[in-house]
């Protein structure tokens, strides 16, 4: 993948951490979970911001949990956009598309990056059927 990666970018840059301090923070975290052969670089995590690289596990985890405990919200690797993606195609018709681009391009932003924030925060907003079904019970 070769597009930049905003998701994380942003909640790094709400985090105050510079690509130093997240590999610091990482590697550290590693070894406290008992992951002593994982060295994270800042180069490595420029590359998952520059060109959209995915960490390999167990880094997704231990990233979003870190993002979580500093930015007092949940963080999850889909929502960072460092873990594998699956596709989904959806049709819009012009005035939907037109939309789309108009604000994509109002927050400098790819189209496809603002689709992808646009419908994971709409994903976030729905209860799991999980969650429902067990307060049916």
């Amino acid at each position: 993948m070769t597009t930049p990666n905003y998701l994380l970018a942003v909640a790094l840059a709400a985090a105050g951490w510079s690509n130093h301090e997240t590999s610091r923070r990482l590697n550290s975290r590693a070894a406290d979970r008992g992951h002593p052969g994982i060295a994270i670089d800042h180069t490595r995590v420029g590359r998952w911001i520059r060109r959209g690289e995915l960490p390999r596990p167990p880094v997704p985890e231990l990233l979003a949990e870190l993002l979580t405990e500093q930015l007092r919200r949940p963080y999850t690797p889909e929502g960072l956009g460092i873990a594998p993606t699956r596709n989904v195609v959806v049709p819009l018709d012009d005035r939907e598309y037109e939309t789309l681009t108009l604000n994509a391009a109002a927050v400098n932003m790819p189209v496809k990056n603002y689709a992808q924030a646009l419908l994971r925060r709409a994903l976030s907003q729905i209860p799991s059927p999980n969650t429902v079904a067990s307060k049916e019970v």
